[in-house]
């Protein structure tokens, strides 16, 4: 074999080995494939040709990046500015639900970037052929970056414009700090003793508190309110029938006064009003009798005179024994 037909060979295995490492670099998805639209306001460094992942799996790729610009579209109602056309093997396309997360990774802080999706819950529909779902958008970097930026200037002028107030404040909070700090070297036994007072009055408080605790769930108190409670629901159940008994007996006399004439009714008027004048002069005849007691008593009047004092008690007492065992002398004076 000649120079010539080595190197020729040589030359064709190269170019198929070429040509199988770029198939195998494009991961183009084998067999067939159906479509998944991804709308994005920013998918960071997606490019063409990225793979498409479920978990680690490798399911497809990103066919085509579509500017929209932020056009309304019919469809769905939204106005995306980036659209990314995405080839899913078929064999994978069904566990895609309607609910499913489409996101922005990496394989590492320096990697490819690529799509991820988290296929959703398996109890809403599977995506059809051609649907549009709304992807999220990777934290962008370097707008973190750029406010961190405006952030330091900001703090910087800040700094540049109030440096005299600074100081003057940094000079403030170190006199305070100071002035603390000889306060608590020249009273730092007085702080002490105040500090043992604290905790004496939270100790007695405590124990205040829990002897009233005991007393107030003592057997005493208990004992009290279970026998309000029972003279309490006593009342309740005896008031009703009480107040049934008085209303029905009110409303007899009131039918009682409804069949009597107007005559009746005046008599038992005159009536009651003559009762209740009797019993005034009842109630006056009352304090006479006691007022009349009462001066007995103290020794007052004749008959007073005679039962309160003892003299002529006893001599009223010799008398009458006198006449018991002399009957005669009631007759016949000597």
């Amino acid at each position: 074999m000649s120079l010539e037909v080595r190197v020729g060979l040589l030359i064709l295995v190269a170019v198929a080995l070429l040509g199988v490492f770029v198939v195998a670099l494009g991961g183009g998805p084998g067999g067939d494939v159906k479509t998944l639209y991804i709308d994005f306001d920013n998918p960071g460094n997606v490019l063409g040709g990225a793979p498409v992942n479920i978990g680690n799996i490798r399911v497809g790729r990103v066919e085509e990046i579509e500017y929209r610009g932020g056009l309304l579209d019919p469809d769905t109602g939204r106005s995306p500015l980036i659209r990314i056309r995405l080839q899913i093997q078929e064999e994978y396309f069904g566990s895609i639900r309607e609910d499913a997360r489409v996101y922005v990774t990496s394989t590492s802080i320096v990697g490819e970037s690529l799509i991820a999706i988290d296929p959703g819950s398996q109890d809403r529909p599977a995506v059809a052929d051609g649907h549009i779902l709304v992807g999220i958008d990777p934290p962008r970097m370097d707008q973190a970056f750029a406010m961190m930026f405006e952030l330091l200037e900001n703090i910087h002028g800040l700094l540049r414009d109030n440096r005299e107030e600074l100081d003057s404040l940094l000079s403030a909070a170190a006199n305070m700090v100071r002035s603390l700090d000889g306060i608590f070297t020249r009273h730092g036994d007085r702080i002490d003793r105040i500090m043992q007072n604290i905790e004496t009055a939270t100790d007695q408080t405590n124990d205040l508190l829990g002897n009233a605790n005991e007393l107030i769930t003592g057997p005493r108190v208990q004992r009290t309110l279970r026998n309000v409670d029972g003279i309490t629901s006593s009342i309740n159940r005896d008031i009703d029938p009480l107040l049934a008994d008085a209303r029905s007996i009110a409303g007899k006399v009131d039918d009682l006064l409804d069949m009597l004439g107007e005559e009746q009714q005046a008599q038992i008027q005159s009536t009651i009003a003559d009762v209740s004048d009797i019993s005034h002069r009842a109630t006056g005849i009352t304090q006479d009798a006691e007022q009349i007691v009462t001066h007995i008593r103290q020794g007052r009047g004749t008959v007073g005179a005679m039962l309160m004092d003892e003299e002529i008690y006893d001599d009223v007492q010799e008398m009458l024994r006198d006449l018991k065992h002399n009957p005669w002398k009631l007759f016949w004076r000597e």
